[in-house]
């Protein structure tokens, strides 16, 4: 198949335009990719600063409910040092009324109104 010079140049012609909007569309496409790379990079930015706030956050909370607990352990503790003083002080006081009546005090003072169910 051979072509005349006319439709050689009209190839040419049509090749030139398809090569110019091809190199107009990678420029596109390349400044797009630009754009999309700094909005990615943004969030990234974005995310791990909220990731840093999380983690602080749960570092808090972690710190306050070790702090609970021992507050809770010493005040338990506490509470089973007040609940022996005052048995203990319940049996002083039915042995001090059981002096002065003269006889034994009926009253028992290690049963807790709560044992009796």
């Amino acid at each position: 198949m051979s072509m005349t010079f006319e439709q050689m140049q009209e190839i040419l012609e049509r090749t030139a335009i398809l090569t110019e909007r091809n190199s107009e569309a990678i420029v596109r496409v390349e400044q797009e990719l630009r754009e999309t790379r700094s909005i990615v990079d943004s969030n990234a930015r974005a995310i791990q600063a909220t990731n840093n706030a999380l983690d602080a956050k749960f570092n808090q909370i972690a710190d306050a409910v070790i702090r609970g607990q021992d507050r809770l352990e010493r005040l338990e503790r506490r509470d089973r040092r007040v609940d022996k003083e005052i048995r203990g002080l319940r049996i002083e006081t039915r042995r001090m009324l059981e002096r002065w009546l003269g006889e034994p005090f009926p009253d028992d003072p290690d049963l807790d109104e709560d044992d009796t169910e």
